[in-house]
């Protein structure tokens, strides 16, 4: 990990998904930094572990179960954060559905043979998540005229690829509600951006042993090695800092080259 700095003292982040993977990568390194964290997910142990794994120091990590879908779990949580820090200051959208929630065989099948069930539950996590999680915390934002807003996309957005079309969608249109938000809410102080990340080493993807294609995107990279959460997170740091004020509406390709735009 790079050199770090405080740049976020004072700040409350709330990271969906916080519990494994980016999620909890991105947690640690704005913990590093000094932010009051809040990680959410819906298994209660894996985000007990993690905030755990994530105060190093002496300030606690507040896990909350919360399904970033349901309109109802989704303002319980803002009020529990609010409750425990007074405010929510930086939100990562990084929630997302594909393999490990519906399974490999579900999540891959083409398109043709997908069913509804399928497809909705992709796109209301992926995307109403994203949608219910920032307007809940927008008074917050726009009432200290500062905010920072960023949502989790995917390379497979600017490749495409056979099968998983569902979750190729979804994340296309992270982008286009990132840059739609981004004028909305401009006005207040608040920046949105996306990032993009190739196939990161997550435990998903391990868990799935996706060694073969893994190892293929890498050898086709500019950088050609296995890209891993914590190659995300000095990016994720930066735009929830002073240091990207004027950066907004952008979606940031991390993938170590894997797509060239």
């Amino acid at each position: 990990m790079t050199m770090q700095c405080e740049r976020l003292e004072g700040h409350v982040a709330l990271i969906t998904g916080g519990g494994r993977g980016i999620g909890k990568a991105i947690a640690k390194r704005l913990y590093a930094e000094k932010a009051n964290i809040v990680i959410c997910g819906t298994t209660e142990d894996v985000l007990k572990k993690a905030a755990e794994e994530i105060a190093t120091e002496d300030r606690e990590v507040l896990p909350v179960v919360c399904d970033v879908s349901d309109s109802g779990q989704v303002k319980e949580m803002v009020e529990k954060v609010r409750q425990r820090f007074g405010k929510v200051d930086i939100l990562v959208n990084n929630a997302a559905v594909m393999l490990r929630h519906i399974g490999y065989e579900r999540a891959t099948k083409p398109y043709y043979e997908l069913d509804e069930t399928d497809w909705d539950k992709v796109m209301d996590v992926n995307v109403k998540g994203m949608w219910l999680c920032a307007s809940e915390v927008f008074s917050d934002m726009r009432a200290q005229n500062w905010g920072r807003i960023i949502n989790i996309s995917s390379d497979t957005v600017f490749m495409g690829r056979g099968n998983g079309i569902q979750y190729i969608t979804s994340k296309a249109a992270v982008v286009g509600f990132t840059r739609g938000l981004a004028f909305e809410v401009g006005c207040y102080g608040i920046t949105v951006n996306a990032i993009s990340p190739g196939l990161v080493q997550s435990e998903t993807i391990q868990e799935h042993g996706f060694n073969e294609i893994s190892g293929a995107l890498a050898n086709n990279s500019a950088i050609p090695r296995l890209e891993y959460p914590d190659d995300l997170v000095g990016t994720a740091a930066w735009l929830a800092s002073d240091d990207a004020a004027f950066v907004s509406g952008q979606n940031i390709s991390v993938s170590g080259g894997l797509s060239l735009h």
